[in-house]
């Protein structure tokens, strides 16, 4: 499954606000980092056999991992989703880096995070990677498995304390 029919209205601003900046209108687009951090988008982690509500919530938990690191001006779901809401996009779901690549120059990011989130023997398992706009190629890549939600939000931060290495 991939991107299907688009089209481009301009998206991608390249002002970041601060997360929680009251009184200014916005929602937060970027966790404050260097000005010249790089720029990630973070897609909606793909479901294999598991809830789609949970599929969200691990994504979101990945999303927030990553702007703890102050590593990358990352793209808030808000404004993501803001940012493409212009736009006519049937988006079935990113999940080639081809696909992570299209969609990220949509964003004007230079990386792109993608991945999937399932359960292997009733076990929570997310695959996640940072794939590099302009090459398509991947950067960073993880594994993260947990016995509950719990266990699996733990592995998820040691994953993402991994790329920052």
């Amino acid at each position: 499954m991939g991107i299907g029919a688009l089209a481009i209205a301009g998206c991608g601003s390249k002002e970041s606000v601060k997360a929680g900046e009251p009184g200014t209108g916005k929602p937060p687009a970027a966790v404050e980092a260097p000005a010249n951090a790089p720029v990630l988008a973070v897609s909606t982690v793909q479901v294999q056999n598991a809830d789609k509500t949970e599929a969200g919530v691990v994504t979101d938990i990945i999303r927030t991992e990553l702007m703890k690191l102050g590593k990358w001006r990352v793209i808030d779901r808000e404004h993501m989703d803001e940012a493409l809401r212009g736009q006519v996009l049937a988006l079935a779901g990113v999940s080639s880096d081809a696909d992570a690549v299209h969609l990220g120059k949509l964003l004007n990011a230079q990386l792109m995070g993608i991945g999937t989130y399932g359960k292997f023997m009733e076990m929570p398992v997310v695959t996640f990677r940072i794939v590099e706009v302009e090459t398509g190629l991947a950067k960073y890549a993880g594994t993260a498995q947990g016995k509950n939600i719990d266990a699996l939000r733990k592995e998820i931060a040691k994953m993402v304390q991994g790329f920052a290495k």
